[in-house]
């Protein structure tokens, strides 16, 4: 469960300097956030799966590179996430620093946890519609739901939404696309 553990003015340069290098901390609005505990198994799964469809996807076409957590995405003073997944377009390579990503990727995923609900629907989806992350991938294993939102006009838009037996769809990724099934296996 994500909590706010100081409201003093933390930039990124004061986390790195002060915390271990290890650690699982976040800024929002320059306030610390404690993303501990590490996800459960079920979670470590679903972003393993997934990383493997997107990572392969990404590597055939040549398009750039995933990365997945932990990861510092630093946006700007006071504000940097550790999401599940990150896409890098290979136009934007630039952006992957020595020990975070500099910058602001095209496309984020979140796989929901059982303490991180409000943040990841609500608290990162505005973050990264104000940073311009091109596409947000919201993954929910309690509901086995995933919610893909494009950018249009500085707005977040649902473009592909897939429950069940569904197929999710990305536009960062023309022609990616995969069966819930793949996602929510078991084992």
């Amino acid at each position: 469960m994500a909590t706010i553990v100081s409201t003093e003015r933390w930039t990124y340069e004061r986390m790195r300097r002060e915390l271990p290098p290890e650690s699982r901390y976040e800024l929002r609005h320059f306030n610390l956030i404690d993303m501990s505990p590490a996800p459960k198994p079920q979670h470590q799964r679903i972003s393993k799966r997934l990383f493997r469809l997107l990572d392969y996807f990404v590597i055939s076409n040549r398009l750039g590179e995933v990365l997945f957590a932990p990861i510092d995405v630093h946006f700007a003073q006071g504000e940097v996430c550790q999401p599940d997944l990150v896409f890098i377009a290979q136009d934007q390579a630039q952006i992957v620093g020595e020990s975070a990503i500099e910058g602001v990727p095209a496309l984020i995923v979140e796989v929901v946890s059982k303490g991180s609900v409000a943040r990841d629907y609500i608290e990162k989806k505005e973050d990264y519609e104000r940073f311009g992350v091109q596409e947000y991938w919201i993954v929910d294993p309690r509901n086995e739901v995933v919610l893909v939102y494009v950018l249009e006009n500085g707005k977040y838009q649902l473009f592909s939404s897939a429950e069940e037996q569904d197929i999710v769809r990305s536009s960062v990724l023309a022609g990616f696309e995969t069966n819930l099934k793949e996602i929510f296996a078991e084992g």
